[in-house]
């Protein structure tokens, strides 16, 4: 099933799916909305628990769900969510918090953000040596901090700035750098993580089962009473995450869209990553009182998903952290919630794709009309037979559009958008968008088209229940919605009641004459500047280790032992006619999967990949597009087509009953594929245009630029057919690419219910099975010494792409590279991150890794890159090469990067789903069986003297790198003393070249305008006067 569109501020799976009384109706320019109660304080443990809104426990799962969650209280107020999965000696642990941006002081913006990133840094026991001694220079840089909050004047600021350095250095004596992702590293603990939005802060990791006791003593120490040292280093990485935000479209849009909705409430006017101006001076002292109001445990909740149960995880969670104290939760300062009022117009500068969104307010969280809207919502868009994707998408009149739902807990919105071609008017694109809701509101789709979104809702579901991951973001998303469970579990029945009738109705009540119509055009943003701070870079010594750090890794737990892949059990390989067939059994439900894989791409037929997007906006024989979207969603399938520079793929996906009618329609639609010319000619103008757009897309040009430079002329951007080849490419050209794409030798992957011998016969997709040329072996760029490729782009921050390549090396050797690998960059503990994040505050981003290519004959390569703020890119650039050419190995940091990969072979385990796409790349590796126990005895094996023997060879290898930045902010003489540069133009990235210089339109002041007719009026309206 296709992914559907959600805003990345809040859950993905934000369904809905209370069953409550209806509310009542409201004027159609008041939104739906939630405010805040106020609260007095309670007095007592007991009655700060019972006034602090929690879930009511459950002992045992209820009867309907398939998660099987139980939900307890610990005596201090933590709730505690549990859904016990045995596939895996692992769990997903998340510890939740209901306060997140929305809790920001208002002229503190991105606090909670910034001390999400704090509570990596220890407590007065974890990540020092010496809190005693300590302890006064954080006194004293909490006061420096306090100070500069009172000035703007820049050279006492400046002098302020230089205390926090010096005070910075007095701390770092007795500091151990990121001591928590050591612990954990050495633990197995994997993806230690975090994130921050409006309503909620989530700490993130995937604990290996046996160490759950320490995973809680770890937590429990980490919330206690956490120290925030280095925040002056550490304020400068939130520096770079705001630069990339400055260059992302789509945060900017998404940031220009919430204030506009919410202009006097935090969900607008408080970006979770702050602004610029707070940004510059952060609330030290606000912090701290931030995390002493929200962060405590009677609002906070641990969730565990995966080899855990209530019976082992209560006892150590009450004996952990079950210390911290209750106290009483405050209320969010009330914020007003200001309806719209007629249609108002906002516009926000991109520098990439111009665009429409249109959005109305609509319910928060758990109200009645929850359900109903999500369905709409897949009415719209599907990413298959949604109105949007059949009225604007399949039909080429805009290059993209969709639909998306957002559920705060005070209020909502829902929103439609639709990029632009270059020349397309904007009002004429809002026209569409608003004609495609007047088709909703009309009632112009059937229960038929309901009762498929309901199957793919099934498939969803099924799909979330597979991972502990999915399972602990539906827990989450509970408590923080103060949803109870016996609602969650309601979530299938409210929305298979949904009909018809229930959609015209929220869609008629909700998408009115009142919005916010968004447009996006293009330009150049004039971006805010923070000027680099003077930071003397930290000694970070990986022999230290605090006395608690030793206690935690000197806790006894059970070893767990080691599970490989082993043919004839997890997997087996099957020949069929056209080429082998890895299998692989799903044993958990009836889904399937299929993968076709065939090694040619737009490198060998030029025109190939452009076939296949084609064919995915057409139908075959006598059945139009639309109606066999129509069925394959309704069956529950999705097919996808996908296509690169040496490899193309098509991917069957569904429900197992469903499978044999699947394959039919594929193989119809290969066969004998209706392909109008008219179709053709709008998806190359689209095409085009998103061409366009990519060369000012800095996502983009960043891998561009890095292709280019490591590979040259056989980059795979400069693989693809030219702008001239796409105008003159036929149906009858392309229709032979398609239609004969079957006939060569592929590889099948399936993974699904059914037995090897029930589907050999099924999967087949012809008779006949021409021979494919092998691709080409990986071969880097020809060069000596450093070359820097440098492409300008007035951006916040610069896109780096480091490579230092090696020949192809024997096999042998891959033990030692992958354990350099995990040295350098495995994880936040390593060499690079460690270096220039954590000691010198270059980069937001920093890693690196072994690259041993996907066949025996591949160039080796260590690869990595940063994202760093315009004016530090020398810096970094130099400190990143002379890390791997000129630092010797350490001991310590060696030995824990051993310990890191141990763990990972004793506890990691292969997801079944994913079982096939492993034993193809061994396969393709020529190996021919799992190779991990030979890897895990050699790595066992090594010491450090030969792991530096390997990293010597870096010292001479060559050093390919890509800067994609503003060479105006960039230091270029500081950058030439690195190695020689040489500039590129976008145009030269890629095989299509340039384009006609276009006109930029002029940004308008914003406006509101308030109009009587209703939207389907202003639309016809629009389109007359080709006008917005």
């Amino acid at each position: 099933m296709r992914p559907h569109h959600h805003l990345a501020r809040s859950f993905p799976l934000l369904a809905a799916l209370a069953l409550l009384p209806a509310c009542p109706a409201k004027a159609p320019n008041e939104p739906t909305t939630r405010a805040p109660e106020p609260t007095t304080a309670p007095s007592g443990p007991e009655a700060i628990i019972a006034a602090s809104n929690l879930p009511p426990t459950i002992g045992a799962p209820l009867q309907a769900d398939k998660m099987g969650v139980t939900i307890h209280r610990l005596k201090n107020g933590l709730t505690v969510y549990i859904s016990t999965d045995r596939q895996k000696p692992r769990f997903n642990a998340w510890i939740a918090v209901r306060a997140g941006s929305r809790n920001d002081p208002g002229d503190s913006t991105g606090l909670a953000h910034y001390l999400e990133h704090m509570l990596f840094k220890g407590t007065g026991n974890l990540g020092t040596l010496d809190y005693a001694a300590e302890r006064p220079h954080l006194e004293r840089i909490q006061q420096l901090y306090a100070e500069l909050r009172t000035t703007d004047d820049p050279q006492q600021r400046a002098a302020i700035e230089t205390q926090l350095d010096q005070e910075t250095q007095a701390t770092a004596q007795f500091a151990v750098p990121n001591e928590l992702t050591r612990i954990y590293s050495n633990l197995g603990v994997e993806g230690l993580n975090a994130f921050t939005s409006d309503e909620q802060t989530v700490y993130i990791a995937d604990v290996p089962s046996n160490r759950l006791a320490a995973w809680a003593t770890v937590e429990s120490e980490r919330f206690a009473d956490p120290s925030f040292r280095l925040f002056f280093t550490e304020i400068e990485a939130v520096y770079e995450e705001k630069n990339l935000s400055l260059d992302s479209s789509y945060s900017r849009v998404s940031e220009a869209l919430l204030r506009a909705l919410f202009p006097q409430h935090p969900y607008g006017t408080q970006p979770t990553i702050g602004t610029v101006e707070h940004l510059k001076t952060p609330a030290y002292q606000d912090m701290v009182d931030y995390f002493h109001r929200w962060y405590v445990p009677n609002n906070m909740a641990v969730v565990l998903a995966g080899d855990v149960d209530a019976a082992t995880a209560l006892p150590v969670l009450e004996r952990t952290l079950g210390r911290l104290a209750p106290k009483p939760v405050p209320s969010p300062e009330a914020a007003t919630l200001t309806p719209i009022s007629g249609r108002v117009e906002r516009e926000v500068v991109v520098e990439d794709r111009k665009g429409v969104t249109l959005a109305w307010h609509t319910v928060p969280v758990t109200h009645a009309d929850e359900p109903a809207l999500v369905v709409m919502d897949w009415l719209m868009d599907n990413a298959t037979s949604g109105l949007l994707n059949t009225e604007l998408e399949l039909t080429q009149k805009v290059p993209n559009a969709g639909s998306n739902n957002e559920f705060f807990n005070e209020a909502g919105f829902w929103s439609v958008r639709a990029t632009a071609r270059d020349e397309q008017d904007l009002g004429e694109v809002e026209a569409m968008l608003l004609g495609v809701v007047g088709k909703l509101k009309a009632g112009e789709f059937t229960q038929a088209d309901i009762d498929a979104i309901k199957v793919n809702q099934d498939i969803g579901e099924k799909r979330q229940l597979e991972s502990n991951q999915g399972r602990v973001w539906k827990m989450a998303a509970s408590f923080i919605e103060r949803r109870p469970w016996d609602d969650v579990v309601a979530r299938d029945q409210a929305l298979r009641a949904v009909t018809r009738d229930d959609v015209l109705r929220v869609a008629n009540a909700y998408l009115g004459d009142n919005f916010i119509a968004l447009r996006r055009t293009k330009g150049k943003q004039e971006l805010p500047k923070i000027e680099k701070p003077s930071i003397t870079p930290i000694q970070v010594d990986p022999s230290r280790q605090s006395a608690f750090a030793s206690q935690i890794l000197e806790m006894p737990a059970p070893q767990l032992e080691p599970d490989w892949l082993e043919e004839g059990n997890e997997y087996r390989h099957v020949g069929l006619p056209a080429g082998p067939m890895i299998y692989a059994t799903n044993t958990r439900n009836d889904l399937f999967s299929l993968e076709y894989v065939f090694d040619l791409g737009s490198r060998r037929a030029r025109l190939l990949c452009h076939a296949l997007d084609l064919l995915d906006q057409s139908g075959y024989g006598e059945l139009t597009a639309e109606a066999l979207k129509k069925r394959l969603f309704a069956l529950g399938t999705s097919i996808d087509f996908s296509c690169s520079a040496d490899q193309s793929t098509i991917s069957v996906e569904g429900v197992d009953a469903n499978m044999e009618e699947s394959l039919n329609l594929l193989r119809a639609w290969l066969r004998i594929p209706a392909l109008a010319p008219e179709t053709l000619a709008k998806l190359t103008e689209n095409e085009i245009a998103e061409r366009r757009n990519a060369l000012d897309n800095s996502n983009y040009l960043g891998w561009a630029a890095s292709n280019y430079a490591r590979f040259g002329k056989d980059s795979e951007q400069l693989a693809v057919p030219s702008n001239k080849q796409l105008k003159a490419a036929t149906v009858g050209k392309l229709k032979p690419l398609i239609t004969t794409l079957p006939d060569y030798e592929h590889r099948t992957l399936y993974f699904g219910p059914r037995a090897p011998e029930d589907i050999e016969g099924m999967v087949g997709l012809g008779p006949s099975h021409k021979k494919v040329k092998p691709e080409p072996d990986r071969a880097f760029r020809a060069q000596k010494g450093v070359a820097i490729y440098l492409v300008h782009r007035e951006t916040a921050k610069s896109s780096v792409s480091v490579t230092f390549p090696l020949s192809a090396l024997d096999r042998a050797l891959r033990p030692a590279f992958n354990a350099y690998g995990e040295y350098v960059g495995g994880d936040m503990g390593s060499l690079i991150f460690q270096e220039i994040r954590e000691a010198r505050g270059l980069a937001y981003s920093a890693y690196g890794y072994a690259s041993t290519g996907s066949k025996p004959a591949d160039q080796w390569a260590l690869m990595g890159g940063m994202g760093t703020q315009v004016d530090k890119t020398p810096e970094a650039l130099a400190t990143y090469i002379e890390l791997v050419q000129q630092w010797p190995l350490k001991p310590e940091r060696f030995d824990a990067a051993k310990t890191a990969l141990e763990q990972q072979y004793r506890s990691s385990r292969v997801d079944p789903r994913w079982v096939v796409y492993w034993v193809q790349s061994w396969d393709r590796l020529g190996e021919e069986r799992d190779p991990r126990p030979w890897m895990r005895d050699a790595t066992a094996a090594l010491t450090v003297e030969q792991v530096q023997t390997f990293a010597d060879r870096f010292k001479q290898t060559p050093v390919i790198i890509s800067v994609v930045g503003d060479r105006e902010k960039v230091d270029l003489e500081a950058l030439k003393k690195i190695g020689p540069v040489t500039e590129v133009k976008p145009e030269q990235l890629v095989s299509f070249g340039a384009f006609p210089k276009e006109k930029v339109e002029k940004p308008r002041a914003p406006r509101e305008v308030t109009a009587t007719s209703g939207p389907a009026e202003r639309a016809g309206a629009a389109k007359k006067k080709n006008a917005p």
